[in-house]
C-alpha cells in the first residue's frame, strides 16, 4: 500500500520535456511510482483535478538563514510553491563563529541578514556543522541546501581588518572553507559590494575556491558591481572561478545602471566566451525590476572600517557627511554606487525599520522623508541610519521590464527570491518587505509564462527544480521520476498568480493547491499544517 497517491495530475516532471497526464505513488519520501494508479490502494489519497504536478521549486538565492530560527513554517515561500531554500548567498551567513569576533559578526548581522526583525541576535554554535545541526534537531517546513559565505570565513580570521591577508591568515581562511566543505557546505558565496568582501581581491578568493575542488562545490558572487563597472565584475568572477578550478553562480543578474540599461547582450556574450573557454556559468534572477539592499549599502564601503559602531560614529561627523556627498555624487569607481546607479535618492523606500519611532516613514521615499524632516534626502539617509544602528531595508526601483525577460530567457537562468521566509503574522510580518518575499515563483509562474509568454510553462518550471538542483549537487531531487525524493507542488496554471505588491507585500500567492515536502502534505487546500519535514541537503 501507498502512503501517498496523487491522481489526476498534468505531471511536468522538471525536465523540460512536456506534460503528460498520470498519478504519483508516494511511499516515505521518495517517488515509488509513476503512472496509472488507479488499482493501487493508498492511506491518503490527493486529488490534483487536472491541475500541474512538479517538483517542488528550488529557490536559488535566499537570506532565510535565520528565519527558521524565529518561525519554522515557511509560509511565504510555501504558499509560492518553495519547498527548497537556499541560503548562505552574498558572503553572508551565520557560521562559523569565533568566540573573538562574535559580536562583530551579530553587529554585520544585524544591519546586513536580520535587518529589522524586532529580535535580540544569538548565535547558538560556533562551527558550520554545529549550524547545521541545530536546525537538523528544528526542522523547518522545508528544506535548506547550505552555502559558506565568504564574508563570515573573513570576519572569523580578520574581524574587518581592510587589505590583503597574509600568508597564515590565507592558510586559516582555506581551512575554514575546508572544514565547511567537510561539513555540507554546497558552495562558497562572496558579496563583494558590502564589507568585508569588498576589501577582498580576487586573488584571496580564487584561493579559497580551490579548496572546493575535491567537493565538487560551486562559486556563488554578488558580483563587485552590477553597475557601470558591470562587465569587469563579470571578468572578475570568471577569472576566479576559473583560476578556482570551479563552476561560476552569478547571484541575481541585473542591470542596474541607467547607462547599461538594454545591454543584455554584452553580459550574455561574455558568459558564452566564457563557457567556450571552459568556465562552467549560471545565473539566477528575480521577476522583478526593483530590488531591495540595506540602506547602509548605499554608502562607501570605508565607512564600514571597524563595524557598525565605527560607522555610526562616523556618520555624526560633518566632515564624514561631507565627504559621502562628493563620493556618491561623483561616483567615484571601485565600489557600488546604488544611489547613482538608481538614478538618486527618489527611487529608494523605507522598507523597514526596527524602532516604532520610525514606523510612520516604512513606505516613503527618501527625498519624502527628508522634505516632512526639512532635510535634504542625505542627511535624512544618514540621521535614519542612526536613528535605527543601521538597520533599515530599502526598495529601490532601477531596472528595465525588458532587461528582465532577456535573462529569464536564458538557459541558464534559475530563480531566486533573493528574501527571507516571512510570514503575514508573528515576528516576521515586519515592515513593508520587497514583494519576492511571497511572490517570486508565483509571478514568474502568472506574468511571465501566462501573460507575457516569456517562457513555455515546462521551461519555467525546469527552471526552478532540476537545473538548481543539478548546479548544487542535490541527488535525487528536482525531478518528478521514480526514486526522487517526493518534493511536490500542485497549482492551477490558470490562476496562479502573486498577490504581493510594494505597498501590500504581505500577501500569500494563488493558485498553488498543495505542496508536499518529503513525502508529507504541508499545504493542501490552502490551508497549512505545523508539519516541520525539511531537511538539511548538504553534500
Amino acid at each position: 500500500m501507498l502512503d501517498l497517491k496523487i491522481i489526476n495530475g498534468k505531471i511536468i516532471d522538471g525536465s523540460g520535456k512536456a506534460a503528460y497526464a498520470g498519478d504519483i505513488g508516494i511511499m516515505k519520501d521518495k517517488i515509488a511510482a509513476i503512472g496509472d494508479l488507479s488499482e493501487q490502494e493508498s492511506v491518503k489519497t490527493v486529488n490534483a483535478n487536472g491541475n500541474v504536478v512538479a517538483p517542488g521549486f528550488i529557490d536559488m538565492h535566499t537570506h532565510s538563514d535565520l528565519s527558521f530560527k524565529y518561525d519554522r513554517q515557511a509560509s511565504s515561500k510555501l504558499y509560492s510553491g518553495v519547498t527548497t531554500e537556499v541560503i548562505g548567498n552574498c558572503g553572508i551567513g551565520v557560521a562559523p563563529v569565533r568566540e573573538e569576533n562574535r559580536k562583530l559578526l551579530i553587529d554585520y548581522l544585524g544591519t546586513r541578514l536580520i535587518g529589522s526583525i524586532p529580535v535580540n541576535l544569538e548565535l547558538p554554535w560556533t562551527s558550520f556543522s554545529e549550524y547545521l545541526s541545530w536546525f537538523a534537531s528544528n526542522p523547518p517546513s522545508i528544506n535548506l541546501a547550505p552555502l559558506l559565505g565568504q564574508g563570515v570565513v573573513r570576519i572569523a580570521v580578520m574581524g574587518f581588518a581592510k587589505g590583503m591577508p597574509n600568508a597564515g591568515e590565507l592558510k586559516d581562511m582555506q581551512q575554514v572553507t575546508d572544514t565547511a566543505m567537510s561539513e555540507g557546505a554546497l558552495g562558497l558565496s562572496t558579496g563583494l559590494v558590502y564589507l568585508p568582501g569588498e576589501y577582498s581581491s580576487k586573488e584571496e578568493i580564487a584561493e579559497l575556491c580551490k579548496m572546493m575542488i575535491p567537493y565538487r562545490g560551486i562559486y556563488c558572487t554578488h558580483m563587485r558591481t552590477e553597475s557601470d563597472g558591470i562587465m569587469d565584475a563579470i571578468d572578475e568572477a570568471l577569472w576566479i572561478g576559473g583560476t578556482g578550478g570551479v563552476p561560476v553562480h552569478i547571484s541575481h543578474l541585473k542591470l542596474l545602471s541607467q547607462n547599461m540599461l538594454g545591454k543584455t547582450d554584452l553580459v550574455l556574450e561574455r558568459m558564452e566566451k566564457a563557457e567556450r573557454s571552459g568556465i562552467e556559468v549560471s545565473y539566477d534572477i528575480y521577476p522583478y525590476t526593483a530590488g531591495l539592499t540595506s540602506l547602509s549599502a548605499c554608502l562607501p564601503p570605508w565607512i564600514f572600517e571597524g563595524g557598525v559602531d565605527k560607522m555610526i560614529a562616523r556618520l555624526k561627523d560633518q566632515s564624514v557627511r561631507d565627504r559621502i556627498r562628493q563620493e556618491i555624487a561623483q561616483g567615484l569607481p571601485g565600489w557600488q554606487n546604488f544611489v547613482k546607479s538608481a538614478g538618486g535618492w527618489e527611487k529608494f523606500f523605507v522598507s523597514s525599520v526596527r524602532s516604532e519611532e520610525n514606523k510612520k516613514l516604512e513606505g516613503k521615499f527618501i527625498t519624502e522623508i527628508g522634505e516632512m524632516q526639512g532635510k535634504d534626502p542625505y542627511d535624512a539617509a544618514f540621521d535614519l541610519l542612526i536613528a535605527e544602528n543601521g538597520r533599515v531595508q530599502m526598495n529601490y526601483y532601477a531596472m528595465a521590464e525588458e532587461d528582465v525577460m532577456t535573462f529569464l530567457r536564458q538557459p541558464r537562468a534559475m530563480i531566486g527570491s533573493d528574501a527571507m521566509s516571512l510570514s503575514t503574522e508573528g515576528i516576521l510580518s515586519f515592515g513593508k518587505p520587497h514583494p519576492r518575499a511571497f511572490g517570486t515563483p508565483t509571478r514568474l509562474l502568472g506574468r511571465y509564462v501566462r501573460e507575457k509568454k516569456v517562457l513555455s510553462l515546462e521551461e519555467a518550471i525546469r527552471k526552478m527544480t532540476s537545473l538548481p538542483a543539478q548546479r548544487l549537487g542535490l541527488n535525487s531531487r528536482g525531478l518528478i521520476q521514480e526514486g526522487y525524493y517526493a518534493d511536490v507542488v500542485i497549482f492551477n496554471p490558470d490562476t496562479v498568480e502573486d498577490r504581493a505588491t510594494y505597498i501590500d507585500p504581505k500577501q500569500h500567492s494563488r493558485g498553488i493547491e498543495a505542496v508536499i515536502v518529503n513525502g508529507q502534505v504541508i499545504l493542501e487546500n490552502g490551508s497549512q499544517r505545523k508539519v516541520f519535514a525539511g531537511r538539511i541537503l548538504g553534500r
